[in-house]
């Protein structure tokens, strides 16, 4: 495809950096759906509006850093490296503006790096005749006519023209398929496009739909995995890239059939509030609430998937219980039932502070397993424990360590014993906008400054980036994810200063 319509080059690369709002009532993402296999597992449609609000808020924040990234002049380049004649602002550009639409029948083979690429690709141009500029000056071979469309290969490559819609394809059998399809009522529709993305922005870089059955089913080893009532439910899932000037957002829709489901099925405990976080400079921070409901539809799953396993499981369970004198569901898991705050650093320092259900029972509980954890950990490698205080810490083999125990009412886990200690006594705050049963938060100025710190010697990144200049225009990362029996829905930005 080096010379197949600077049109795709194009488009490709505006994935990323140049799309706007999309016409989603109808109109050129339709027609662009039409060529669209009606049981298509993976959809993506990108507004190639170089003009729109999508650009320039994007624009807006590349500006921030230094050095200037100027987008279109990105595009305009790597354009005029191998098209010859063509020309960006006046043959290119003019066609641009409705949604670029690429459907895949087959996801693994549309993302790796087979030469059969299983992909369908359509636009409805702008310009007409900015179109015919192109072909003529491109000169593809014409390959007759299929559908009323006129068929073109260039280079090994094939792609069709159909008034004002291009078409392209992975092979000419695809192609052809497609060209055939757009006439009959077997293609994805808008209505089944725009339901997988309810709620989510209209204006987006990228507006992304999977039918997860669809998907599931092209892999045989997925059906036992179908025998767990949460995934059998799944239906679509819709996701959007969008930019403001000073934020870049990424939201989801995961719809799943809520008939038969109940909140025990769910993998992340129900309901719309957050969890608190226990915010530390530089690290990054996650939020669960209830982490029982995770381990319970782990334990499910397992069940349903693999028989075997969770009976070897559940026996790992007994014996546990035997050796400690305790009830492993009742006694661990099922304390956990409050909010799990998680901070990790780039360095590997870790900490976590769990809210349990009855503080002092769960002590109890913690002291029987110190006991015994040398016994019961040798196959991770502990090689003892001793008492800190009011808490316990372990030693690895390896030479490292790690603290855990009850202190100030909450069970805390960390890399070290003061990074637990101090955990104990921090409050854990709430998170933004944000809710659901998990979350997150994050510096991303100070996170990336300690990437660049790293990384740049062995990299040989030094001056502005090694003196983390580049870092400054970053703000916070946030997110969260909110789960019911009707599927689950999240959010994540990333601000800028």
């Amino acid at each position: 495809m080096r010379r197949l319509l600077p049109l795709a080059l194009l488009c490709v690369a505006a994935f990323g950096p140049a799309c706007g709002g999309d016409d989603s009532s109808g109109g050129p993402l339709e027609s662009a759906l039409s060529y669209v296999p009606e049981q298509a597992p993976f959809v993506v449609a990108i507004d190639t509006d170089l003009e729109g609000g999508q650009y320039g808020s994007l624009q807006a924040i590349l500006d921030r850093f230094p050095g200037g990234i100027e987008l279109e002049g990105l595009l305009e380049g790597e354009l005029q490296g191998g098209t010859g004649d063509v020309s960006y602002e006046k043959d290119v550009k003019p066609m641009l503006g409705n949604p670029f639409v690429v459907s895949a029948t087959n996801v693994t083979s549309f993302v790796d790096d087979s030469e059969d690429d299983d992909f369908v690709a359509s636009i409805q141009v702008k310009d007409s005749d900015a179109l015919d500029r192109v072909i003529d000056k491109t000169e593809p071979e014409e390959q007759g006519e299929v559908a009323g469309a006129t068929v073109y290969e260039d280079d090994g490559s094939f792609f069709a023209v159909e008034e004002d819609v291009v078409v392209l394809a992975g092979s000419r059998k695809l192609l052809d398929a497609a060209l055939e399809r757009a006439g009959g009522d077997d293609h994805l529709d808008t209505a089944t496009f725009e339901a997988a993305l309810e709620g989510l922005p209209d204006e987006a870089l990228a507006r992304i739909y999977f039918d997860l059955q669809a998907l599931i089913a092209q892999d045989p080893e997925t059906e036992a995995a179908r025998k767990v009532a949460w995934v059998a439910a799944l239906r679509t899932l819709g996701m959007t890239a969008a930019v403001e000037e000073d934020a870049i957002d990424f939201e989801f829709n995961l719809r799943t059939d809520s008939e038969g489901l109940s909140d025990e099925d769910l993998p992340l405990a129900a309901g719309d509030e957050a969890p608190a976080i226990v915010k530390r400079d530089g690290e990054l921070g996650f939020g669960l609430r209830d982490p029982s409901q995770v381990i319970a539809f782990f334990e499910d799953a397992l069940q349903a998937v693999a028989p075997q396993d969770f009976g070897d499981y559940e026996t790992g369970k007994q014996v546990i219980s035997q050796q400690l004198d305790i009830d492993v569901d009742k006694d661990l898991i099922g304390q956990l039932t409050g909010d799990l705050s998680v901070s990790v650093a780039l360095d590997g320092s870790f900490g976590a502070r769990g809210e349990v259900a009855d503080p002092d029972a769960f002590g109890r509980t913690v002291d029987k397993v110190a006991e015994k954890l040398p016994l019961l950990g040798s196959g991770l490698g502990v090689t003892g424990v001793r008492r800190v205080g009011e808490l316990y810490e372990a030693r690895l083999a390896d030479g490292g360590r790690f603290a855990f125990g009850v202190r100030n009412g909450v069970f805390v886990a960390a890399s070290t014993a003061a990074r637990a200690v101090e955990l104990s006594t921090q409050e854990p705050s709430p998170v933004d906008g944000a809710e659901g049963s998990f979350d997150l938060t994050a510096d991303a100025e100070q996170v990336t400054r300690q990437v660049l710190e790293q990384l740049g010697p062995q990299l040989g990144v030094v001056g502005l980036l090694g003196g983390g200049i580049f870092a400054r225009p970053l703000d916070d990362l946030s997110g969260s994810v909110v789960t019911s029996t009707g599927g689950m829905r999240g959010s994540f930005s990333l601000t800028f200063d």
